[in-house]
């Protein structure tokens, strides 16, 4: 019966990790560069939510969007976890890769021009169609090179920016990284939230944290250990880096902070 058990708890996972992380929303396909194309996918459960978050998931970041969401990508931190937002009534809006980058970009474009361009045209959309909500852009791993981007050329652009498990270490090889953001903490709103047992050599917890201190950035730490243990994967959605097992916790802290809970207020 035990040896069953498991089995089937397995099976659930898998099943939930492979689910649509949306899927009664919005495929928008709109110009952004110079022949270059972008697609969102947006799900609201209504026309005018308080806050709407804008999902950059980690490496490579293609999505391969269509009218169900998501068709790669879906294990994902942000991505499989994006469905807990719709619950708590916020509006999510997920981010493909451009035109010109169909099977995913490095860091080193995220951080360049041509992706802020790509963002701006993202943000453009997305207030035209919520202008009276708050915009914060979100992204986890590779993705926190993507809103650090836009946080360093124009922080006003988005009402608030979060950074789970961000990279602030090099990878292999080379490629950026946003260990040297400077942008005010106490100006603008930014959050880092980490794990404490991120095995992933690009986003150590102390990095992370470090990177908080120094620009004025509230902080969250959390601790998690499912899915430790295999170096193949450790930079991957299903291990600590990518908070498997504390998805509704992680969530649930960034948007307290968005709301303006007292324990993580800026």
């Amino acid at each position: 019966m035990k040896r069953f058990c498991c089995a089937l708890a397995v099976l659930v996972l898998s099943a939930h990790s492979l689910a649509d992380p949306l899927d009664h929303g919005d495929l928008v396909t709109f110009a952004t560069r110079d022949a270059v194309t972008q697609s969102i996918f947006v799900e609201s459960p209504s026309s005018s939510p308080a806050w709407v978050v804008v999902l950059f998931g980690g490496t490579p970041g293609a999505l391969h969007l269509d009218t169900s969401g998501a068709t790669t990508l879906k294990g994902n931190f942000l991505i499989r976890s994006a469905h807990h937002w719709i619950d708590r009534g916020d509006a999510v809006v997920l981010v493909d890769t451009p035109s010109d980058h169909v099977e995913g970009v490095d860091d080193l474009f995220r951080r360049s021009k041509k992706s802020f361009a790509d963002t701006q045209a993202i943000v453009a959309k997305v207030r035209e169609r919520f202008p009276t909500s708050k915009i914060a852009l979100v992204g986890t791993s590779a993705g926190t090179v993507s809103v650090g981007n836009a946080l360093e050329r124009d922080a006003g652009i988005a009402d608030a920016f979060v950074l789970t498990s961000p990279v602030t270490v090099s990878r292999k090889g080379g490629g950026a990284n946003i260990s040297d953001l400077d942008v005010d903490g106490n100006t603008h709103r930014v959050l880092v939230v980490s794990n404490k047992n991120d095995q992933c050599v690009s986003s150590p917890a102390y990095a992370g944290k470090r990177l908080a201190e120094r620009n004025h950035y509230a902080y969250v730490e959390v601790g998690s250990t499912e899915g430790e243990g295999d170096v193949a994967t450790r930079c991957g959605g299903h291990s600590p880096h990518g908070f498997l097992g504390i998805e509704t916790e992680v969530i649930g802290d960034v948007q307290g902070w968005l709301e303006g809970q007292p324990s993580l207020a800026k």
